[in-house]
């Protein structure tokens, strides 16, 4: 049977990615992920019983509208459940690779990856978005593991700022109100309920988080967790905090497109200022790198599985129809199969210079 999932986010959505033979739909569960956002969705489909996460899972995707990054954080809860599932780029993806041929790519981490020998403090700025399904974590293991205390702070310290100027003044504002939230609560580091300011506030934390990040801040949207925490990982090991992207495009020589709407300035050598993708509002930044040297890492959720791989940024592009960022890696086929069979979630951290040994060794 098939079923489509589609977000009020992307009105720009055009259909079916592509065509597949009745005969399979009827035989197999398909879902057709056409937008970002729909990863609720997938859970509402589980709670009907339309889905039985005891059967395999086909997951169509495109190459727009966040339709692959929501698809691999679908994938990704399935797999926590000990679920199978498969990612479909198109009619003939059908065959289910051996997910343990990528085993060796994630490693439990180095207690020199998690420990802090300061008690870190890092604020909740709203819960996670609701599509950030298999990136939940428990507090208490993540200050025993990484001596790191999650405070959470209500969304209101910040939509209390009322609408805003739609330009760069706005989202100073958001900035600059952010900055009070660290100063009072005596944070290290941030993530923020983003999407919620495009209805409060009325612009986006696009630069509020990429100016953050180049003060040596650790910050990051979506109030996702586990990329708080890699950002912190990374920081400790390397100096250096890094993109937030989607992995939104993925080919099978490793060739992968990594997208989002915010970036420190720091890495660019190029940017310009445009609106947020999904709400067409507010200041977000399309930044362009230089090619050379990368590290790509993620740290699960359960802080129990660690991604640290050298990767090279080739070239830059411009899309209207995805996050307004796109930076293309250059890495081996094992992670693009890592990627399309047993990804840490859908986020990940690019980060200047090739750092993996540092990750795996005392």
């Amino acid at each position: 049977m098939l079923h489509t999932l589609c977000s009020n986010l992307h009105t720009e959505v055009s259909g079916m990615p592509f065509k597949v033979a009745d005969s399979f739909l009827n035989e197999n569960q398909v879902i057709a992920v056409l937008s970002g956002g729909t990863e609720a969705q997938f859970i509402d489909l589980i709670r009907q019983k339309k889905i039985d996460l005891k059967r395999p899972v086909y997951l169509m995707v495109s190459e727009y509208s966040n339709s692959l990054p929501a698809a691999l954080e679908i994938l990704s809860f399935i797999r926590q459940r000990d679920g199978l599932a498969k990612i479909m780029q198109n009619a003939a993806d059908t065959a289910f690779p051996d997910p343990s041929e990528t085993d060796s790519l994630t490693r439990v981490p180095l207690a020199k990856v998690l420990k802090n020998e300061k008690k870190l403090r890092l604020g909740v700025i709203g819960m996670p978005s609701d599509w950030l399904i298999a990136s939940s974590v428990d507090y208490k293991e993540v200050l025993k593991e990484m001596n790191c205390e999650l405070i959470d702070i209500p969304f209101t310290e910040l939509s209390s700022l009322g609408e805003v100027d739609p330009g760069m003044k706005g989202a100073e504002a958001i900035y600059e109100r952010l900055k009070e939230i660290i100063a009072k609560n005596k944070l290290d580091g941030i993530t923020v309920r983003c999407f919620d300011l495009f209805k409060t506030v009325k612009n986006t934390g696009c630069i509020a988080i990429s100016k953050l990040n180049d003060e040596g801040i650790p910050a990051g949207c979506e109030s996702d967790i586990p990329v708080l925490l890699t950002k912190i990982a990374c920081k400790q090991l390397t100096g250096e905090l890094g993109f937030m992207g989607n992995p939104a495009r993925i080919q099978p020589d490793g060739q992968i497109l990594l997208a989002k709407c915010t970036i420190p300035l720091s890495m660019t050598e190029n940017h310009e200022f445009t609106t947020h993708f999904e709400s067409g509002i507010g200041v977000a930044i399309h930044g362009e790198v230089p090619a050379g040297d990368y590290t790509l890492v993620k740290l699960s959720h359960d802080m129990k599985r660690l991604l640290a791989v050298n990767v090279t940024v080739t070239h830059c592009q411009y899309e209207k129809n995805m996050c307004r960022t796109q930076i293309w890696i250059q890495t081996t086929p094992i992670v693009s199969q890592y990627l399309l069979t047993s990804p840490i979630a859908n986020h990940h951290i690019l980060i200047k210079g090739h750092h993996a040994a540092k990750f795996w060794r005392d």
